[in-house]
């Protein structure tokens, strides 16, 4: 059992926040997870891809967190077979790199090139808020990268579907867990305060740990410790392999009845 738990530290992980769908929060959460994972692991050991034209994680992360490689790779329609080529290149040398981790920020669209990319990573992270508009799209988004997985024959990449821009006070998932509940996902944990993650947008990066932001940095504190347990120290693999469960799974929490 240590040497499984060893190995599982030691692998090198390539971890997706993607969704077809537009302005769910790919960006911020790809921003927050890397600056939550450098305060849990050295952030030498953190790369994250930026592939999306806005810019928006690299330009952040290029101040608040200079020690934090980015590499900027926009996948366009005019750059989309040489970038994907290039992020691939990236992801099979980083296998060689142990303790090592890629977050990959990708843009909405539905290239199917983009998407067999995003599927060859260890998890891909979903980000959706509670509304149909936003649900509907993320399970036909779920099932493009299913219908790759059974393609190849994969059991991976883990599809982690995360509750974003969530209501203060929403403690009841049920919808979303029934709405899912056909799927092989996990519920990771939610994202509530999203108006207040705007704020660190509005003024310096270096100044976002001094706003009054307590309950965002609880909740993407709470996420960073939930991606460095189930998904980097490999417990998404116990899961599975132990066979646990056969529907989703909510490790976060319980639903509320």
């Amino acid at each position: 059992m240590s040497q499984n738990k060893s190995k599982a530290l030691n692998d090198a992980k390539s971890i997706f926040v993607a969704n077809v769908k537009g302005g769910v929060g790919k960006s911020t959460l790809a921003i927050m997870l890397a600056r939550s994972l450098a305060s849990k692991i050295p952030p030498q050991n953190i790369t994250v891809i930026d592939t999306d034209l806005q810019r928006t994680t690299t330009e952040f992360l290029t101040v608040s967190n200079p020690e934090i490689n980015v590499e900027f790779l926009p996948i366009t329609p005019a750059f989309e077979n040489t970038n994907i080529s290039l992020v691939q290149q990236f992801i099979k040398q980083n296998e060689f790199r142990p303790g090592h981790v890629v977050i990959v920020d990708t843009p909405a669209g539905s290239s199917q090139r983009l998407w067999n990319l995003v599927a060859e990573g260890y998890c891909v992270l979903i980000p959706t808020t509670l509304s149909n508009a936003d649900l509907s799209p993320t399970e036909n988004f779920i099932r493009s990268i299913d219908k790759v997985k059974a393609r190849y024959g994969k059991s991976h990449p883990h599809l982690i579907v995360c509750p974003n821009k969530i209501p203060f006070g929403q403690k009841d998932f049920s919808i979303m867990a029934e709405r899912l509940n056909n799927h092989d996902v996990v519920i990771g944990p939610p994202l509530r305060d999203l108006a207040s993650v705007r704020h660190f947008y509005n003024g310096k990066a270096e100044n976002w740990e001094n706003k009054t932001n307590s309950n965002a940095l609880s909740d993407f504190g709470q996420f960073g410790s939930f991606i460095e347990k189930f998904v980097l120290n490999g417990e998404l693999d116990k899961i599975y392999s132990n066979r646990d469960t056969s529907q989703n799974i909510i490790p976060f929490g319980k639903v509320s009845n």
